[in-house]
Formats: C-alpha cells, structure tokens, sequence
C-alpha cells in the first residue's frame, strides 16, 4: 500500500497519455506497462487492500479495471 498513490497517478497519466498517441496515430509500444499496472489494482480491489473508491481514482472505471484488458481500455477509448 506504501506505492498506492504513486501507482495511481502511474496510471492515470498512462492511459491519458497512450489513449492520446492512439488517436493521433502515434505508435505506443509499452502497452506492458499499462497492463502491469492495471494488475497491480486489479489484484489490490480483488484483495481488499483498496477499495472500489480507491481504485476509481485512477481515473479507470470497474468495467475497465475489471476487462483485466489494457489494450481494450485504449482502443475503447480511442473508439474504435
């Protein structure tokens, strides 16, 4: 729980970032990063270390954290 916060923000600036490359058309290739950590919260909520309001403020939703899918987060929000 000591890297919560940093992960959160992590994550945030992550999808905002490489949903913003996909639209563009730039290429983003550290896609594994993401999904890293998209596992990270979905194995700390699925715990009980976090809370549903606590992995919210990634900025993801419980769909998309729980699609267990990085990929998807982006191409959903790239709407394709």
């Amino acid at each position: 729980m000591e890297s919560y916060d940093d992960a959160v923000e992590r994550l945030k600036t992550f999808v905002d970032k490489a949903a913003r490359a996909t639209l563009i058309g730039d290429v983003f290739d550290d896609a594994a990063t993401g999904q890293g950590l998209l596992n990270y919260f979905l194995r700390a909520l699925n715990s009980g270390a976090i809370t549903e309001e606590e992995v919210l403020a990634t900025g993801l939703t419980l769909e998309e954290i729980r699609g267990r899918s990085f990929k998807k987060i982006l191409e959903n929000r790239a709407g394709k």
